[in-house]
């Protein structure tokens, strides 16, 4: 008898099915809709950006207070030209606050930009 990966994969699935309703059937059936994430704008040499909030990696310190390093989808504008990056950055949050320093790669010199600004976060408390 040989088994294929095709068996090991419906099994698999057949096995997360199971789970899912198991889990699904002991929480208690609640609906929520929410905006939850951050809005911010900063300011480099010659440019701003303004910034959603992207993954962060954080050490909350205490329920008001974290620091960490995060990603944020940006929209850049230099010389009066707007387009969009990725920018890289730490990030200390204060209650709804986030003092951001995001750096950004400059395509034509591969070199990394800084800026530095504020953001809010949005959101219900969990």
């Amino acid at each position: 008898m040989t088994i294929e990966l095709k068996d090991v994969l419906y099994l698999l699935m057949a096995s997360v099915f199971v789970v899912s309703i198991s889990v699904a059937q002991a929480q208690e059936a609640k609906a929520e809709v929410h905006l939850d994430g951050m809005l911010g704008a900063t300011i480099g040499d010659g440019f701003v950006t303004l910034n959603i909030g992207g993954p962060s990696l954080s050490l909350v310190l205490n329920e008001d207070f974290k620091v960490g390093v995060g990603l944020l989808p940006s929209i850049y504008i230099e010389d009066g030209k707007a387009g969009t990056r990725l920018g890289l950055g730490p990030r200390i949050d204060l209650k709804k606050l986030s003092i951001i320093a995001p750096f950004f790669p400059v395509q034509s010199t591969g070199k990394w930009v800084g800026s530095v600004g504020l953001a809010y976060k949005f959101g219900r408390k969990k």
